[in-house]
């Protein structure tokens, strides 16, 4: 049996909460079956960790994970260090890196969003000592697609059905949603073999824009109101957004555009590079239009999103 662990001392903040708050927390997943099939957490394990060394030691030797999945958002390279050099004073075979992002080996990523030049260290690090722990590293492009079009911070407000698009709309970008992610997981791991030690690309799907707003035009039946605002003024206001001590909302706004500045060049590789079939995921990816379907049925059915964000 395969008993995975996941680490995250950080969950991605909303604009309205702290951007560096912990939860100490550290899963194991085991795969026995719910006898009753009731409870769909029963299987879960948690940990509870300071990340301290001697925490960490004591916590992979007692749990002996086969894989450790690293979901820290923040890209902090000495934390990362610690877990992979922890992982390998105790004989943990495999490591898969806090990615499911964008792509952390586009220098021009790099430095739009700083914290990716942390993520890189981190894959430096991993091909350093990969003789002696096995990794890969997974760029899923905007994730969750899902989550960030609930919440409006991708730019599309679901409740007064409007949209500021970057650019012209019209540009590729990559993007996963919450449950292609959960897929790509599952078969990293039945798949380690032919995905070990290397940066694969393995994004749901490749969208414009203009894509998403013709989607959530006919899930909702709605005509719905649209700008454009130039990539450039997007930058420009992340970053008086940072100067002014917001760093939280600049950085929502840098990420936003890096998917829709074509000089980044940031779609490239999961068309050319693109790994689902080496994962036994086919090649279509998932449906647009199934991710807008469910988008506009949680909202309407579970909540609004309104984080503040923008």
């Amino acid at each position: 049996m395969q008993v995975p662990s996941c680490l995250s001392p950080e969950m991605r903040p909303c604009a309205k909460s702290n951007p560096y708050g912990h939860h100490k927390r550290q899963p194991q997943w085991h795969a026995e079956p719910d006898p009753q099939g009731s409870d769909p957490w029963h299987n879960i394990t948690v940990h509870k960790s300071d990340f301290a060394q001697p925490s960490l030691t004591s916590l992979f030797t007692t749990v002996a994970p086969d894989i450790i999945f690293s979901t820290q958002s923040a890209g902090s390279f000495s934390f990362q260090k610690e877990l992979i050099t922890t992982a390998i004073q105790t004989n943990i075979p495999r490591f898969v890196a806090a990615e499911f992002g964008h792509d952390t080996l586009n220098p021009k990523i790099q430095d739009r969003l700083p914290p990716y030049k942390e993520k890189a260290k981190v894959i430096e690090y991993l091909q350093e000592y990969e003789k002696s722990i096995e990794w890969t590293a997974v760029a899923t492009g905007c994730f969750p697609l899902d989550h960030v079009l609930i919440t409006g911070t991708l730019g599309f407000d679901l409740k007064w059905q409007s949209a500021m698009i970057p650019g012209s709309g019209h540009e590729k970008f990559a993007a996963s949603s919450s449950s292609w992610i959960g897929r790509v997981a599952h078969s990293i791991i039945t798949h380690w073999s032919g995905v070990k030690n290397q940066y694969i690309y393995a994004a749901g799907m490749t969208v414009s824009g203009h894509e998403i707003m013709q989607s959530l035009q006919d899930q909702t039946g709605q005509t719905w109101e649209v700008g454009n605002v130039d990539v450039e003024d997007l930058v420009h206001e992340g970053e008086r957004r940072f100067e002014r001590g917001f760093p939280d909302a600049g950085m929502f706004l840098m990420e936003r555009s890096v998917l829709f500045d074509k000089g980044l060049d940031a779609v490239r590789p999961s068309v050319e590079r693109d790994a689902k079939e080496m994962l036994g995921l086919g090649v279509a990816g998932e449906s647009l239009e199934d991710v807008i379907r469910d988008v506009v049925h949680e909202y309407e059915h579970r909540g609004h999103g309104d984080c503040g964000c923008e």
